[in-house]
């Protein structure tokens, strides 16, 4: 059974084919390219193909000598039409005149050489259909013949019929010379109709399994291709009980690359990268592009861990140099984990890979621009943090956080002005967790703006029930207040809880300003206008605190703890709390020593002109509950 092949569905069929295999671009040079095709997808494809072309080979090859053939015979027809009609009336008008002449009895006349019935054979039947006259040509007819007949009237009457032939064999000739070139050509159509999209879905599966093993920018291996060599040399490692090892590389500050010089920057030095760090590898080592600006390689046949640790240090130094970009200079460095196999061990290529990302991430903790090699410890402290992390949701979730609040005394009376609203967690399982061991991974996966937005909210709702003018302190981490909603935040809280925005007081530390610019003053500005107080809290323990106070006028300085405990002890510490209450005074800036512990401390203070004060010697962190007790009993009564 023959099957047959529609034209207009397979060719959309090719199309679309060859749709699936072309790349798709993606901005800052990323790219997403479908999965290569399998080799039964190229099979079919290609049978469509040689089905198609054959078909229109055929076509081709047929349609042209029947056509030249049918219009040949339509043309001999048309010429016997016209000779027969003239011979009927010729017979007409001469039996029309001799009546006799229908009593001819097959005469055979041979045609004249020359002339109109020269190549014609003609025939005189009478009514009956008895042959009266026959002209034959000088040169007998071959086969085949084309004829036509035509009746012969006389008064209206049908008194015998003419026959004329002609020989179709010159037409039929010149039809088989035509069919033999037709032939040629159908030959080279299928041949040009097959090879060529053969060639060009070949050479699409070849660019197709390129974009999918390749990264488009910079050519080097991919995730995918860089997991099957890694494959590979693992189990070619073990058969020849070598170690393989396994570098994972982040570039340090691209962030900013891309941020200030733009995406074409960022891409220009990514290739700039790829070229320095290519020259530092062996012909068997690989190096591959993971996504962004993480990078791999793949280490063999090398002895280790001597190996491993002069290739670390070759791309770290490769990459000290600054890079010359179109839109500037760039300087940036790299980080290095390292993970290992041991002599001919079996070894998942998945937990090699987090291996090295273990001591990727141990690298940058150490101060970026460094390497370091995995040791079991990592995983287990890895493990925790994510553990943490999941418990930090869970609490975010079911209100697992609460405050506590630490009183601010007002030193001349001891009166308490305000309290300080200090994150608390009860960790299921573990118990009180300190803000040190869990604000860190809070900043590092983005949740502090959702704990510190509570925070705030919950601090003015707790703080409207206090008496007025007590006002509460709230910190504000820096990665919280680089993101965006803070004002609205701020203002969504007042609102809600119906506190005045003047007893509101917000935290910051210098990493807020470390990043002096203009939106950063500019949200200082916004809360400013809102009616919000702003602090500097521990001041003294950076580097710029002093010229921070004339960009941007502080409600307080809050001075550090460190200092406040050696006051007594370390001369030194006292001149620096001298010179911090001595400036905020001269500048109209409240100064808020924390840390009091002792009576001399406060004392001390008391001297020197501090006016606020927050310590263990006057209070410790307490609910809300006990800070409102604690509110109608003298503040000397604290323990």
């Amino acid at each position: 059974m023959t099957r047959k092949i529609s034209l207009p569905i397979l060719l959309p069929a090719f199309a679309g084919f060859m749709e699936a295999v072309r790349p798709r671009s993606e901005a800052g040079s990323r790219a997403a390219v479908a999965a290569p095709p399998s080799e039964a997808s190229r099979t079919a494809v290609a049978r469509t193909v040689t089905g198609l072309s054959a078909l229109a080979a055929l076509l081709f090859a047929l349609a042209l000598p029947a056509g030249f053939f049918a219009a040949a015979r339509y043309r001999v027809l048309g010429a016997l039409e016209a000779s027969a009609t003239l011979h009927a009336l010729e017979i007409a008008a001469l039996s029309h005149s001799n009546p006799a002449f229908w009593e001819f009895d097959g005469v055979r006349v041979r045609a004249p050489e020359q002339g109109r019935a020269s190549g014609e054979r003609r025939r005189v039947f009478d009514a009956g259909g008895r042959l009266v006259l026959e002209s034959i040509p000088a040169v007998g007819l071959a086969w085949p013949l084309a004829t036509y007949s035509e009746p012969v009237m006389v008064d209206g009457q049908k008194v015998g019929s003419t026959e004329t032939a002609r020989s179709l064999r010159h037409a039929l000739l010149m039809t088989l010379a035509v069919a033999l070139c037709s032939g040629s050509l159908a030959a080279l159509i299928f041949i040009v109709l097959r090879v060529v999209p053969l060639r060009l879905l070949d050479e699409a599966i070849r660019r197709a399994s390129y974009l999918a093993a390749h990264d488009l920018l910079t050519g080097l291996p991919n995730r995918g291709l860089f997991a099957d060599r890694l494959t590979q040399g693992l189990a070619q490692g073990r058969r020849d009980n070598d170690v393989t090892a396994v570098l994972c590389l982040d570039l340090d500050r691209f962030k900013e690359v891309n941020d200030t010089l733009g995406h074409a920057a960022g891409d220009e030095l990514l290739l700039g990268v790829t070229a320095r760090l290519s020259a530092c590898l062996r012909e068997s080592d690989t190096l591959a592009r993971l996504g962004g600006d993480e990078f791999a390689v793949i280490q063999l046949r090398a002895r280790q861990p001597e190996s491993a640790d002069a290739l670390a240090r070759r791309l770290i130094a490769a990459l000290e140099e600054p890079f010359a970009l179109a839109g500037g200079q760039a300087s940036v460095g790299v980080s290095v984990g390292i993970a290992m196999t041991a002599p001919g061990a079996l070894c998942d290529p998945a937990q090699l890979m987090r291996n090295a990302d273990l001591a990727l991430y141990q690298a940058k903790e150490a101060g970026r621009g460094g390497y370091c090699f995995f040791a079991p410890e990592m995983n287990q402290r890895l493990q925790e943090r994510r553990a943490l992390e999941v418990d930090l949701r869970n609490a975010l979730a079911s209100g697992g956080f609460r405050l506590a609040f630490q009183p601010q005394i007002n030193l001349e009376d001891e009166r308490i002005i305000g309290a300080e609203a200090l994150l608390r967690w009860e960790r299921p399982g573990v118990g009180n967790v300190p803000p040190d061991q869990f604000i860190g991974i809070a900043e590092e996966t983005g949740l502090i703006g959702q704990i510190g937005a509570w925070a705030i909210h919950e601090a003015c709702r707790q703080a409207a029930t206090w008496p007025e003018p007590m006002g509460v302190a709230v910190n504000v981490s820096p990665v919280q207040f680089r993101q965006p909603g803070l004002c609205e935040c701020v203002t969504a809280a007042l609102e809600h809880s119906g506190l005045p925005a003047s007893r509101l007081e917000l935290e910051i530390t210098e990493g807020v300003l470390l990043n002096d610019t203009e939106e950063t003053l500019a949200t200082l500005e916004r809360l400013r206008r809102l009616g919000v107080k702003i602090a500097m809290d521990d001041f003294g323990t950076g580097y710029s605190s002093l010229g921070y106070l004339q960009k941007f006028p502080f409600d307080k300085v809050k001075i550090d703890r460190s200092f406040v405990r050696n006051l007594g002890q370390d001369p030194n510490a006292g001149a620096i709390v001298s010179a911090v209450v001595g400036m905020s005074r001269a500048l109209g800036v409240r100064a808020n020593a924390e840390g009091v512990e002792l009576r001399e401390q406060a004392a001390l203070l008391l001297a020197q002109g501090c006016e606020e004060v927050q310590g263990y010697f006057f209070a410790r962190p307490m609910s809300g509950e006990a800070l409102r007790e604690l509110l109608a009993a003298p503040v000397g009564q604290a323990a």
